[in-house]
């Protein structure tokens, strides 16, 4: 049961589907200990969180405002795909202000580290998904479990079937 009572303005999906999606990802981490599902429940989360400069985001403690969604889903994407430290200019032109910019020793331990690529895929595809980017929920489906053993398809298609549910606005409540 997911505990969201309320999102951003900012938020294009209607806090059903969100609160669905969410409540969906957790069992999806508790059966699998998934790091890609726990990215993007943490990042669904943060966005029911009291906004504040000391909510818990997917990466560090922040207010879950647009902006911040947005840094954080780039960032993420490029750490899962094992990318070098950006230049400063890569952080500029993305709006990611000095003090709220990775240093270069958490990107290397994050990019050096399979699981936290795959918790930053999963951080990446969720607020892909809730700021429009992505618009099928089905890519917050995880590949690998917790123990970096892959999914079964059997396993992997059921998630994904519950996951477009809430696309479709059918998912269990």
């Amino acid at each position: 049961m997911s505990r969201l009572r309320r999102l951003p303005d900012w938020v294009g999906h209607p806090l059903p589907a969100v609160a669905d999606a969410e409540s969906i990802l957790l069992a999806i981490f508790d059966e699998t200990r998934a790091p890609q599902a726990l990215g993007s429940w943490v990042s669904l989360a943060w966005l029911g969180a009291e906004e504040g400069p000391d909510t818990t985001g997917p990466f560090r403690r922040e207010a879950p405002t647009e902006l911040a969604a947005w840094a954080a889903m780039l960032v993420a994407g490029s750490v899962a795909d094992a990318e070098l430290y950006p230049a400063p200019s890569w952080w500029a032109t993305r709006g990611i202000a000095r003090p709220d910019r990775m240093s270069r020793q958490e990107w290397d331990e994050r990019t050096g580290s399979t699981w936290e690529r795959h918790y930053a895929r999963g951080v990446a595809v969720a607020l892909g998904w809730v700021t429009g980017e992505l618009t099928d929920p089905r890519a917050m489906c995880p590949t690998l479990n917790g123990g970096a053993e892959r999914i079964s398809s059997l396993d992997r298609e059921r998630y994904r079937t519950q996951l477009h549910r809430v696309a479709a606005g059918t998912a269990a409540r």
